[in-house]
């Protein structure tokens, strides 16, 4: 079987890359390769659609002046350029909105990741990113998988992380008020 070999790529040249196209490639930087962003599937997609529409609704009902956004690019501080399943950041954090195409990739770290693990990106989400993640200060990272209908919950130095399963309520004191029943991320029978 052969293996998948990604290009090294330096964070400028990616930079330069993804401007040349309107940063529209499906590729992250990250650790120095370029990799690609396969479709996530049916079940991961469904469930990053239903936290998404979660935490939009808790946004409206709040009046929180956050920004809660899906599938953009985020430069961190190490140098890796990702594209979180959902982002969110507080207001106090609310990037700028872009001014141009060579503006596409958000500079601030958000408050809170989500990644939908799938067969395709489950090693980097569990490995790599998560570590940049944490370094990066991420407050709060939410590992969601789908096969095994669990939430994991990721928070810098509080061990061990908290796994949710379908019988649990999600919620975060990063998001007073924010309750979603496990199970409702997971519509899809098995």
């Amino acid at each position: 079987m052969a293996s998948v070999v990604h290009p090294y790529v330096e964070t400028q040249e990616f930079e330069m890359l993804q401007n040349n196209t309107g940063w529209i490639l499906d590729m992250e930087l990250i650790a120095g390769e370029a990799v690609v962003m396969p479709p996530i599937g049916d079940r991961a997609s469904s469930a990053q659609g239903e936290l998404h529409l979660a935490l939009r609704r808790w946004q409206e009902s709040t009046d929180e002046q956050g920004l809660v956004l899906q599938d953009v690019f985020v430069v961190l501080p190490d140098g890796n350029i990702v594209a979180p399943d959902i982002c969110w950041w507080s207001a106090e954090h609310r990037p700028p909105l872009p001014r141009n195409a060579l503006d596409r990739a958000k500079r601030r770290v958000p408050d809170l990741i989500v990644e939908v693990l799938s067969p395709r990106t489950r090693v980097n989400d569990l490995g790599v990113k998560r570590d940049s993640y944490m370094r990066a200060g991420v407050v709060e990272l939410w590992l969601v998988d789908p096969d095994a209908r669990t939430v994991t919950r990721v928070r810098p130095n509080l061990a061990p992380d908290e796994v949710l399963s379908e019988g649990a309520t999600l919620c975060s004191e990063l998001l007073p008020g924010f309750e979603l029943g496990v199970a409702r991320i997971f519509p899809f029978s098995e």
